[in-house]
């Protein structure tokens, strides 16, 4: 099942946050951008959430904040699952394209953005911290296909 989350689902996203990146993202910030109408976040989920995708809407742009799936479901599927439903409801929500950041070492990540469609567009340099690492810029173009 995919849902758009609500306050109560932050306890888990952050538990994955936390488990998936280095600085994970603070549940007040988390919080806070649940109460903007621009900020969305969707989660697959079965008994529990297992991957999520959250993004801010500027204008036709769709800006990923973040896209983590819980270690124990990485590598079946579930995260690419969710984009194509994200992508689906930002299309008829008249976004036409997304943008992300993803560290320039994180291959598993960059070959999933790779097969929905992404595409390399800059290199921003010592982007990361904690380590140190460059960040590659990514786009996707949604608009009429």
């Amino acid at each position: 099942m995919i849902k758009r989350c609500t306050k109560d689902d932050i306890d888990k996203i952050y538990s994955i946050e936390e488990k998936s990146f280095a600085d994970p993202m603070k549940t007040e910030t988390m919080l806070k951008d649940l109460d903007r109408d621009s900020y969305f976040c969707y989660a697959l989920s079965e008994e529990d959430i297992i991957s999520f995708i959250s993004f801010e809407k500027v204008f036709d742009e769709g800006q990923i904040i973040s896209v983590a799936t819980d270690p124990r479901y990485r590598g079946k599927g579930f995260a690419k699952k969710l984009f194509h439903e994200v992508i689906k409801s930002a299309k008829e929500n008249g976004i036409t394209f997304f943008t992300l950041e993803v560290r320039s070492n994180n291959t598993s990540a960059i070959a999933l953005y790779k097969s929905l469609g992404f595409k390399e567009v800059g290199l921003r340099k010592n982007y990361y911290q904690n380590p140190v690492c460059d960040a590659l810029l990514m786009d996707l173009q949604i608009g009429d296909e």
